[in-house]
């Protein structure tokens, strides 16, 4: 899995962990969380949420999918193998948490992440970030 991947299922589990939501709505969210620069486009969204959903991460709730027009929305939600895959993508605190790409992301779902996991992303993001000032004034 690249690492862009990587981030965009991390913040769709994360997201669904929150609610479960129908994929405009997802998409609407990411593009909050991932910032305007980085938005998801249907493109990448709906394959990663097959992969996921083939992967038994997620599922959809016919009782929440809602029909409008001749189109039917439908909503994803987590199942319990996707919860345990959020907790494991969330307990990395490796050099790939503190990186530029997966930070923000990491940084957005603080609050489901354990302290000791915190600390360690936010002390390497610190020492990268402090690398980045050396080298530019050097």
């Amino acid at each position: 899995m690249s690492r862009k991947s990587g981030v965009l299922e991390l913040a769709v589990l994360g997201l669904l962990n929150e609610s479960p939501m129908h994929g405009y709505e997802l998409n609407k969210r990411l593009k909050g969380l991932l910032g305007p620069l980085r938005a998801t486009f249907y493109g990448s969204l709906y394959p990663c949420l097959n992969t996921l959903q083939s992967s038994g991460y997620i599922t959809t709730d016919e009782s929440a999918s809602e029909v409008q027009g001749r189109r039917k929305k439908t909503t994803y939600k987590l199942t319990a193998e996707g919860k345990e895959r959020l907790q494991e993508q969330l307990a990395e605190g490796g050099p790939s948490a503190w990186d530029d790409e997966s930070f923000g992301v990491r940084f957005a779902f603080f609050a489901q992440t354990d302290a000791e996991t915190r600390l360690r992303i936010l002390e390497g993001r610190r020492s990268r970030l402090e690398e980045r000032q050396e080298s530019a004034t050097s």
